[in-house]
């Protein structure tokens, strides 16, 4: 009954709370566009409404390690599993940096959540993989990140629906290869237990961020190395996660 309770109120409040937000997106948008090129002011505030979305429900936990292995002057592709769509709000707990998303086009079709992709200014890629659309996520990846805007990518290129990680695909290896940036694999874990049913549930949510794996490594080593060394720290740290989640547990 209380999580019922809990809840419709957390909906409520949500709702509201995300539609003054994608007002205000559309007004920052028009008077920032002209100079904001990265769109830095959009990104501030979609930051700002992604942790609030957490803190607002009392039955959740937010949980960011591994901050110290960020560079803020630096730019990166970023890699993280793909649990569920709340992914996209937990990334933007990342601190220090600015950062873009590759999405595919389907998503853009969203209601509001498709226009606020558009307004930030994210990388489309197509859903069919057609090779002109790659080429374009390649170069508009490459513009972001020379311009020192780093690029969120999730290798496994579609959600996992048993929440494990499978097999990752090699664009976001050869867009850091191209660019001579590093990588920044990162972890989140949670996505896949916060509700059940219609229903909230007690949950903690982990964002983990591993060390980079530098430029000169990616540049140097055969990408299905690069990639099968992020996938293997991938899994590795996500059950690292579950393990400690699963002792809190037996402990309280």
């Amino acid at each position: 009954m209380l999580t019922a309770i809990v809840s419709i109120l957390y909906y409520l409040v949500l709702l509201a709370w995300s539609l003054a937000y994608f007002v205000f997106m559309l007004l920052l948008f028009a008077l920032t566009v002209a100079f904001d090129r990265e769109r830095k002011a959009l990104h501030a505030a979609s930051r700002f409404w992604a942790r609030s979305i957490f803190f607002l429900n009392p039955l959740w936990r937010l949980r960011v390690e591994g901050r110290e292995h960020i560079d803020p002057k630096g730019a990166y592709v970023v890699t993280v599993n793909h649990q569920s769509m709340v992914d996209i709000p937990l990334m933007y707990v990342l601190p220090k940096i600015n950062f873009k998303w590759v999405a595919k086009s389907g998503v853009y079709k969203w209601p509001l959540f498709g226009v606020v992709l558009w307004l930030h200014g994210d990388i489309t890629v197509d859903d069919r993989g057609s090779v002109r659309k790659t080429l374009g996520f390649m170069s508009k990846g490459l513009e972001h990140l020379h311009r020192g805007t780093s690029v969120i990518i999730f290798p496994e290129g579609s959600r996992s629906r048993d929440g494990e990680v499978h097999n990752f695909k090699e664009g976001a290896f050869l867009l850091a290869r191209e660019a001579g940036v590093p990588i920044l694999p990162c972890v989140i874990d949670g996505a896949k237990t916060f509700i059940k049913g219609w229903r909230v549930r007690c949950n903690t949510f982990t964002v983990r961020i591993t060390p980079p794996v530098p430029a000169g490594k990616v540049a140097e080593t055969p990408v299905r190395e690069v990639l099968a060394e992020v996938r293997e720290r991938t899994v590795s740290e996500l059950a690292a996660i579950r393990g400690r989640e699963k002792k809190t547990e037996k402990e309280r």
